[in-house]
């Protein structure tokens, strides 16, 4: 039983060589021709070509392999991070513990923020009447 992909809504069999079509979509996203891609894939290029011509199904690929791509970078932004932390970098330590740990977190800063109201129309007349003077 293969398991069911958000990509596709209830009743929408998943497509012949699913996974296959996701790693060519993420390999043509890194740059590789269609060739290449197919190649990689252990498919030929006429049937890439073929995916990337059904639109529907060619976009759920780019959008799953977007997400993969992007749990990657997340994945190596992480791990960078925590070296470049263990190297010693204080502070990109502190920025780092500030956004996620609440306690640690720096005071908000509110801009005050000062007006003077008067009554109706004419009072929001009168307070742009002494800036703005007469356009006589």
């Amino acid at each position: 039983m293969t398991p069911k992909l958000a990509a596709f809504p209830d009743g929408v069999p998943v497509p012949r060589h699913w996974e296959k079509r996701v790693l060519a979509c993420y390999l043509r996203m890194m740059g590789l021709t269609q060739p290449e891609a197919a190649k990689a894939v252990g498919r030929a290029a006429r049937s890439l070509r073929r995916w990337e011509a059904d639109e529907v199904t060619w976009t759920h690929a780019r959008t799953e392999a977007e997400k993969r791509w992007l749990r990657e970078l997340t994945d190596a932004a992480r791990a960078t991070l925590l070296t470049a932390i263990r190297e010693g970098a204080g502070d990109l330590a502190m920025r780092v513990l500030e956004r996620t740990v609440e306690a640690l977190a720096p005071p908000q800063q509110r801009l005050k923020v000062h007006h003077e109201t008067r009554p109706g129309l004419s009072g929001l007349l009168q307070a742009f009447e002494d800036a703005d003077g007469d356009i006589n």
